[in-house]
Parts: structure tokens; sequence; C-alpha cells
């Protein structure tokens, strides 16, 4: 186990009446790629700054086992603009414990970023690409990335993909901790999900077990069967699509169809919402 956090809280406000987080728990074993997905104001980023200790926990537990530590991109990413692409490696390998700078060289030479000119000619893209290689280039138990693809072309985006998926053999079982709003790039690259909703987690489950526990099911102007889990995905004049639970569509006899990871988490925020406006 690289990761484990327990009943974490962070309330905000004079009666902590802000509950960013909610009493939530989750593990993250050695390779293993753990993406935290929710709504913005979910509590992602604020789980995330109280792991890396930028947060106090109003209560709870959180346990880092690792020899080399954290490393993090953060969903804002600052570099020094009026240092060169060259001198900003140099700077890192001088500044960062068991930093590779062969390994950034050739990650920079990958991702097609000049290496000669000063971050502040850079694109957006082009730094957030630097900033990623920095970060891969650095040796870590446990590397978080907070919306890294922000703003990446697709074929940016997919190179960085690849180099995340391959985190875990490539640094001896480190694992990953990764949130984005960009759900199929999570569904590539995941190996467990957490989907948090309102400080919550809603839901959390490997990948491959999620989708197999949620289907689509399509219904012609019938009256709505009485399940534990059923919401409205999509509506049309002649059929709605509804997501629910496979196991009580098939007991029914509904025809089950796939849903995708976007469908889930969709299905999953609104299914909360509408409990929490009932209560």
């Amino acid at each position: 186990m690289v990761l484990k956090v327990e009943n974490l809280k962070k309330y905000y406000g004079k009666k902590r009446e802000i509950r960013a987080v909610d009493g939530i728990s989750f593990e993250i074993q050695e390779g293993e790629i753990f993406s935290l997905l929710g709504p913005n104001g979910a509590g992602k980023t604020t789980t995330i700054k109280c792991i890396l200790g930028l947060r106090k926990p109003t209560s709870g537990s959180i346990q880092f086992s690792g020899q080399y530590g954290i490393a993090y991109v953060p969903e804002g990413k600052e570099l020094y603009e009026n240092y060169s692409v060259e001198r900003m490696i140099a700077t890192a390998e001088e500044l960062t414990e068991n930093f590779d700078a062969k390994r950034c060289w050739k990650l920079t030479e990958e991702f097609n970023i000049p290496f000669r000119e000063k971050l502040a000619n850079l694109s957006n893209g082009e730094q957030t690409l630097l900033y990623i290689a920095l970060t891969l280039s650095q040796r870590a138990d446990l590397y978080i990335f907070d919306e890294p693809t922000l703003g990446l072309d697709p074929i940016a985006r997919n190179k960085v993909l690849e180099r995340i998926r391959a985190i875990p053999i490539e640094n001896e079982g480190a694992a990953v901790l990764y949130t984005s709003h960009i759900l199929s790039e999570v569904e590539k690259i995941s190996d467990k999900v957490a989907i948090l909703c309102n400080g919550k987690i809603a839901e959390m489950d490997l990948l491959d077990n999620m989708k197999e526990k949620f289907c689509s099911i399509v219904l012609e102007n019938v009256k709505l069967p009485d399940l534990p889990f059923i919401v409205k995905y999509k509506s049309t004049s002649s059929e709605n699509v509804y997501i629910t639970y496979r196991a009580d569509a098939e007991r029914l006899g509904f025809e089950c169809k796939p849903a995708s990871l976007e469908m889930v988490f969709e299905a999953v925020i609104m299914n909360q919402v509408e409990n929490s406006n009932k209560g």
C-alpha cells in the first residue's frame, strides 16, 4: 500500500458549515492508477492538498508509505518564465532529489519542446508538457496529477497518457493519483475509480467492475420499474435511456447495453443530486 486515506474531513466556515471533504476513505496500492473523479467543487483538489500537507484536515488520517516521496502536477502549472527550457531542467536537477536529467531531456525531445527557448515564449501547452516532463523525471512512490492534460492537443494528450500509464512499470511499482474532467482519458489509464460528490465518495471500484455493475436500458413509454438505482440518462420522442444496476435489469428481463464511464459518472452524480434535493 502506498497511500491510505481514512475518514478524511475538511470543513470551512466559522461553524464548519462548508464540508469540502466529508468523511472519505480510500487506499492506493503499489502499481495502481487511481482516478478521483467529480464535478467542480466535489472535493478533489482539497483532498489532494490535504494529502500533500498543503491543507490541514479537520479530522481523519492520511498514511503514506514510500522511500522517495510524492511528485505532483497541479492544475495551475507555474514555472520560471525568464528561464530557458535548458536552464529550467538544470535548476530542477539541482533542487530536486532523485531527479533524472537524462530522462527529462528525452521526454522534452519526445514532447517536441524547443529546449533553447525561454519559457515565456512557449505556448501554454508546451509549458504544461515541460512541467509534466519535469515531474516524470523525478523518482517518486506516488505521482499526483490534477488535470494534467488541460489545454493539450489530442496528440500531446495521448503521449502524456502513455507516459502516465507506464509509470508503475518504469518506476518499480510506483502509484498514480489522477484527476480529470475528460473521462475518456480516465477510462484509458485507470485501474480503480472513485466518484466524489458533495465531499463524499458516491461510488468506488475497479474500473472494469464499475462498468460491469451498471448498464443502460431503453424503455419505450412503459412504467418506470421500482429499482434501487435508476437514472434517466437521455430521452427522445419515442424512448428513454436509463442507467441502472445490471443485476437488477437482468433480473427483470431488460436488454442490457454497456455503459461507458462517462454514462456511469453522470448517472451517479445525478442520483446523488436527486437524493440530496429530496433530503
